[in-house]
């Protein structure tokens, strides 16, 4: 591995180090909760992200009533004569808030991300002669993560396949592998079936761009050796404000979009759920954190991005927006969360009492 590939969450506050758990974790089995965190849409969205992706038509119809995780062997032959290749793609989920309850780690998802497999810094992929000598049902059984990744960077360390090993790294940096699938590479993206999904069923402009999302977003070819992310924080300050917030007992929405019309979603899982497309979406603002109870929305700030007379006057009106709907700004730099991300929480749970 090159010094790119095991860097580390840089700037990472020393206050940290004080949460159970935040290092040397012991090896006992983790539980994330997905759901409570990204909503059960998104949840059961990525659930169906299994065996040979993305699923279609003509190999649909080669199955039983239940779609295996290993493919039919009508389907392998399909493919076969298709000339397939396929990508092995990882879904990584980093975590954190930690807490052990009867002999399990229980704890709660800051990222999401797809990351293709490689050997030797090169990505790697594999034909359907060598898929039919693979069981895919029993490899999902394997625990698999990777020792150090970092999502913010693109930067991963060992991969361990069918070995738990958590001590000597901040539980942050440990990628839990939930799930694997192979990507192929002459998919006819007008014969994919996606899940059905009973809530966006009636809705034509919904499901189209519920489909379309699945292309862009899981079924897009990788050229590089670089995460692509499905859902959390968009920066190592948010997930140190996050920390702080959790050891307070603060469990905030994360990026939440929030509109004119007065509507807060934590994902666009959670947007097509409410009938909404992306298309017709009047959004004022992604708030960092949203605690929809309180109405309070918290943006951490940098310094370099926030610190102009036009993102200055930007700001303002987008928080001018947000209290004409009734929702609540709070900002904190940047600088003062890796300074003192506890205080900073503190703050938070301060303004949250107020209101």
């Amino acid at each position: 591995m090159n010094a790119d590939e095991i860097e580390n969450i840089s700037n990472r506050p020393d206050a940290l180090y004080s949460i159970p758990f935040y290092k040397d974790m012991p090896n006992l089995p983790v539980k994330i909760d997905l759901e409570g965190m990204a909503g059960d849409f998104l949840s059961y969205d990525i659930a169906d992200l299994f065996g040979l992706q993305p699923i279609e038509k003509e190999h649909l119809d080669t199955y039983g009533e239940i779609i295996t995780i290993n493919p039919s062997k009508e389907s392998l032959e399909l493919y076969k004569k298709r000339d397939d290749s396929f990508q092995m793609v990882f879904l990584v989920i980093n975590a954190y808030g930690f807490k052990e309850i009867d002999g399990v780690m229980h704890c709660k998802p800051y990222n999401i991300s797809l990351f293709p497999a490689s050997k030797r810094g090169e990505l790697t992929s594999l034909k359907t002669e060598l898929i039919e000598e693979y069981d895919l049902e029993m490899d999902a059984k394997v625990p698999k993560l990777y020792y150090g990744f970092n999502p913010f960077k693109g930067a991963f360390g060992l991969y361990m396949y069918n070995s738990v090993d958590y001590s000597g790294i901040e539980s942050e940096m440990i990628g839990f592998v939930n799930n694997m699938f192979l990507l192929s590479d002459k998919y006819n993206y007008h014969n994919v079936v996606p899940p059905f999904i009973k809530s966006i069923d009636n809705s034509p402009q919904v499901k189209a761009d519920y489909k379309k999302y699945r292309k862009d977003r899981y079924f897009k070819k990788f050229n590089k050796i670089k995460p692509r992310k499905i859902w959390g924080c968009d920066s190592p300050i948010e997930l140190f404000l996050l920390q702080a917030m959790d050891s307070l007992g603060l469990t905030p929405e994360i990026q939440t979009i929030i509109t004119e019309d007065g509507l807060t979603v934590p994902s666009l899982h959670k947007l097509w759920e409410n009938s909404r497309s992306r298309r017709r979406l009047k959004a004022i603002t992604d708030a960092d954190f949203y605690f929809p109870e309180k109405k309070l929305a918290v943006f951490c700030d940098s310094k370099e991005h926030h610190s102009s007379t036009e993102s200055i006057v930007k700001d303002r009106n987008i928080d001018k927006s947000l209290a004409e709907i009734g929702i609540v700004s709070l900002r904190i730099y940047g600088k003062d969360i890796v300074a003192d991300p506890l205080a900073c929480a503190t703050i938070v749970r301060d303004r949250l009492s107020e209101l």
